[in-house]
Formats: C-alpha cells, sequence, structure tokens
C-alpha cells in the first residue's frame, strides 16, 4: 500500500556549521539505528508496514487499514525518524523525533505537536528540558548553553522566557526576577560575581526604572535607571561617606545637585559629565563660602569667596585660583583691587589700607614689585620703583 503524507514538521535546510560536526552526526545515526533495532524488537504483534511514494515508511500499529494509530515508526525520506504514539495518523502521547541534522525531542505530543512535558536536544549541544504547550516552550522550563554553560530556570510563554525565573551567566553573574518576551523586564535583582548587585526594575534586559546598585567597593546609588544607565533623580553614597544627591543623566551627575564631602564640605549646584560645572555655591568646613561659577570641579570664571576671618574676595577665577581682575576686601579694612595670577596679587593693582595709604602700580607674587605711585595719607605722592614690597633706587 502506497500513500502520501503531510510531515508535521517542515522539512529544513541545516545549517553548514552542523555538516562540519561529522562525528556528532555519525554517532547520531548510530543512536537511531539502535533505538531503531530495539523498538522493532518491541513491536505488537498487529503492526503493520506501510510504505509511501515519496520513500517514507511506516512501521507500527494502524487503524482501518491505513491511519497511524498506536504505537509505530515512521522514517522521513530525508532522513527523520518519529518513534512513539499515535492517534488518528498525528504523533499523540510519548515519542521521540529525531531530525537527521542532530537535534530530538523525547516527550509528550497532543494532535501532531509538542506538548506537555519534554526535552529538546539542539544540534549545538544547547538542551531544554521543561513544559510545551502547542509545539512551543510555555510553563516551568529549563534551558541550557552547551558552549557557555549558562543556564535558565523558570517559566516560559510562546517560546520565550515570561513570567518568574534564574538565569545564571557563564562569568558567574545571577540575575533573579521578572521576564517579558525573552528579556529581564520588571522587577528584578542581579547578583554580580564582582560581588555588586542591583536590585530594581528593568526592561529589554537594562535596568529601566527605580532602583538600587550597590558596587564591590561598597558605593550605593538608589534612584532612577534608564537604558542602563542612572538617569533622573538619584542619590550615590561613596564608600568614603561622602554623598551625592541630585540629577543624573547618561550615567553621570548632569544638572542640579548636592555634593556632600566626607571632610564636612559640601557643594550645591550645576553638574556637568560627573564634575562641578556652571553656577554653584561650596561651603567649606572651615566657613569659608564660594559663590560663582565653575569648570571641572574647579572654580573658574566670577566668584565671590567669603573667608571665615572676614576677608572677600569678588573677581575672575581660573583653574581654582583667583586669576585676572578682582576686589579682595580685607576684615581690617584693607581693599585691593586690581589683578590675580595663579591666587597672587600680580599685575597692575591699588592697594588701598585702612589709614589712608594707597598704592597704585605694579605687583608680583603677592608682592609690590615695578613702577608704583605711593599716596600717603596727607596726600604726599611717591613715584618709586619697588622690590618684594621695599623701595629701590633706579
Amino acid at each position: 500500500m502506497s500513500q502520501t503524507y503531510t510531515y508535521p514538521y517542515p522539512v529544513q535546510s541545516p545549517p553548514k556549521k552542523y555538516y562540519q560536526a561529522e562525528k556528532e552526526l555519525q554517532d547520531l545515526q548510530q543512536e537511531k539505528e539502535e533505538l531503531i533495532q530495539k523498538f522493532e524488537l518491541e513491536l505488537p504483534n498487529d503492526s503493520t508496514r506501510i510504505n509511501y511514494l515519496d520513500q517514507a515508511e511506516y512501521l507500527g500499529q494502524v487503524k482501518d487499514q491505513d491511519i497511524k494509530h498506536g504505537i509505530g515508526r515512521y522514517k522521513y525520506p530525508n532522513g527523520d525518524i518519529y518513534i512513539g504514539e499515535w492517534k488518528n495518523d498525528k504523533f499523540h502521547g510519548d515519542g521521540k523525533y529525531i531530525f537527521s541534522f542532530g537535534e530530538r525531542y523525547e516527550g509528550e505530543l497532543v494532535g501532531g505537536r509538542k506538548h506537555g512535558y519534554g526535552k529538546y536536544f539542539y544540534a549545538n549541544g544547547n538542551i531544554y528540558d521543561g513544559s510545551w504547550y502547542n509545539d512551543l516552550k510555555d510553563g516551568q522550563g529549563t534551558y541550557i548553553y552547551k558552549t557557555t554553560g549558562e543556564k535558565y530556570i523558570g517559566l516560559w510563554r510562546m517560546g520565550e522566557r515570561q513570567g518568574y525565573g534564574t538565569y545564571y551567566y557563564c562569568h558567574g553573574d545571577i540575575y533573579v526576577g521578572l521576564w517579558e518576551n525573552g528579556y529581564k523586564s520588571g522587577q528584578g535583582v542581579l547578583t554580580f560575581a564582582s560581588g555588586a548587585k542591583y536590585e530594581g526594575m528593568w526592561a529589554r534586559d537594562k535596568a529601566n526604572g527605580r532602583g538600587i546598585m550597590v558596587y564591590s567597593n561598597d558605593d550605593k546609588f538608589d534612584g532612577d535607571w534608564y537604558d542602563g544607565a542612572k538617569c533622573g533623580k538619584g542619590v550615590y553614597y561613596y564608600a568614603d561617606g561622602s554623598k551625592y544627591d541630585g540629577e543624573w543623566a547618561d550615567d553621570d551627575k548632569n544638572g542640579i545637585g548636592l555634593f556632600q564631602y566626607s571632610n564636612g564640605d559640601y557643594y550645591q549646584g550645576q553638574f556637568q559629565d560627573g564634575e562641578q560645572s556652571g553656577k554653584g555655591v561650596y561651603y567649606y568646613i572651615n566657613g569659608d563660602r564660594y559663590e560663582g561659577d565653575w569648570r571641572n570641579d574647579k572654580r573658574e570664571g566670577h566668584g565671590i569667596i567669603w573667608m571665615e576671618n572676614g576677608d572677600k574676595y569678588t573677581g575672575e577665577w581660573l583653574d581654582g585660583d583667583k586669576n585676572g581682575e578682582g576686589v579682595y576686601e580685607f576684615a581690617s579694612g584693607d581693599i585691593y583691587e586690581g589683578y590675580w595670577e595663579s591666587g597672587q596679587r600680580s599685575g597692575q593693582g591699588i592697594y588701598r589700607w585702612v589709614n589712608g595709604d594707597i598704592y597704585s602700580g605694579e605687583w608680583k607674587a603677592d608682592k609690590m614689585h615695578g613702577k608704583g605711585v605711593f599716596t600717603t595719607a596727607d596726600g604726599t605722592k611717591y613715584e618709586k620703583y619697588f622690590e618684594n614690597d621695599a623701595i629701590v633706587d633706579k
């Protein structure tokens, strides 16, 4: 008797890498032959052999002469083999389907599809062991990656990781939490092999939403995340006792924030790319206070500093020091108005003493140096040359 038969699985063209594993295919062929021999020895007495026009062959139980029903073995023209239970011409019950290119399924089937509990062995060595629904992984299951040693244990839905599950990474990281469409999504905890740990919300395999990261050096961030990076509002606690509370973007301090240093100093103002940049106020533990421009964590631009001893400077800054034009008002009442370089009076400047004396001229390294005019409180003027605050003859 001959007839055609529609494959329950599409004929697949095996990737080239499968053909390269000649030894594995030879082992598979031997396994198939041993399985067939064992099956044929245990064949029911009422078995029937059917040969089909397309060179397929069935050996097993039938009903109504040619409907596969009961226990049987089916050989496909492409080399695939199914051995197991049948119902009304379809796989139904326990069975094994072995593909010619190295993959196989062992488990329950319903209506010609993987359904219930079963194991799938992939040609690359990966294994899925768990529940199936309508030919797709669905329910509780374990997927093991042979080449990397990674493993997922958890829930599946329509062939994808979905629901609660645990993923063991090859480098030692472990994720425990929710999944959606194969991605970490929802609440979850990722513990790193380094000792760091992230606990919070996920979307498409990356931290998204509110989450807490504890780093291996004991630093800690509690705040908003976007696409795996700190973004939004958040507090960063440093292991040395420092703390930043403010805005974030691109995984760094960006926007307005408050940085409290472990020594008691604190800065409130603008940040850019992790550094104090823009407008801000810095409060020193010794009582000094600076308010003005910043760049790359240093005072730069225009700013005012009020010192604990009563002194005050208003003017230009560069690389953290007074630099350019500025006015320094001493607590004593003296005033210097002029140019600065690297934190010292340098260039043209005027110094007014509280007693009424005035010096107008050149300065160097915080001292009168060069040509200048000294005017006493009674109006007497002396035009002299100075070196290191001393008058010299020229």
